[in-house]
């Protein structure tokens, strides 16, 4: 097996420590599991590509028991990777939010460098809007769920999940999407089923309105009524 060697010198490694708050020993510690999870195209054995695919990421402990893997990650790839890959920096960028990483020390400063970096190395920030605060009223659905420089980490959590649900990109979660996550979660559903119960979890969201479709606004409103931060600690790669 052999060690796992040292982060290649192309990997901007203070640069993701300003990005992402993160201590140096910690993006060290990720770099460990992200070299893990690379592999070659055989995928037998460890050979450095640079990036994770869904294949390298179907490959975390347990995750290929979730019925839900598949659509996680698609979103995951979708929304921090390009090209349907995860390069390292992306990978550090997820797990900081996601991974229950515990800041090293850092304030959450990455909205004041991403914007400014454009050398060879890949940023490990994602595609996001413009970086004036995010006020619902003010943007159509679809921009409220992109990603803002000014979100919190909480913020992107919530994203992330609406994100999830949002089968057809639209940035409102309808009937049919949460038809369909439905039938990922639950396999063996009939469509009359899935319709029934959609319909309810609609009616929790939006008071019992016939036909309406759950805003992320309404969506973030919902969930400050749950235990949040625990059940959105993506417990991935531990």
């Amino acid at each position: 097996m052999g060690a796992t060697p040292s982060i290649p010198d192309s990997i901007d490694v203070e640069e993701i420590t300003n990005n992402t708050g993160l201590s140096k020993k910690q993006i060290s510690s990720l770099w460990t599991r992200f070299y893990e999870l690379d592999r070659d195209g055989r995928g037998d054995t460890k050979g450095y590509k640079g990036y994770l695919d869904a294949v390298d990421l179907n490959r975390v402990p347990k995750f290929d028991e979730n019925p839900m893997a598949p659509r996680l990650i698609k979103v995951i790839l979708d929304d921090f990777g390009s090209d349907a890959r995860l390069t390292f920096p992306q990978f550090v960028y997820f797990m900081s939010t996601f991974g229950q990483c515990e800041r090293g020390g850092h304030e959450h400063r990455h909205h004041h460098h991403h914007h400014h970096s454009h050398s060879k190395r890949q940023s490990s920030i994602p595609a996001t809007t413009s970086n004036s605060a995010s006020q619902f009223v003010t943007k159509s659905p679809l921009e409220n769920v992109k990603y803002s420089p000014d979100d919190t980490p909480k913020t992107r959590k919530v994203k992330f999940m609406f994100r999830m649900y949002d089968i057809d990109r639209d940035g409102r979660l309808s009937k049919e999407d949460v038809q369909e996550t439905l039938k990922m979660m639950v396999g063996k559903i009939s469509d009359e089923e899935a319709s029934i119960i959609a319909e309810k979890v609609i009616a929790e969201f939006t008071d019992d309105q016939l036909n309406s479709k759950v805003s992320l606004e309404t969506f973030e409103t919902t969930l400050k009524t749950l235990d949040f931060n625990d059940k959105m600690g993506l417990k991935l790669l531990k």
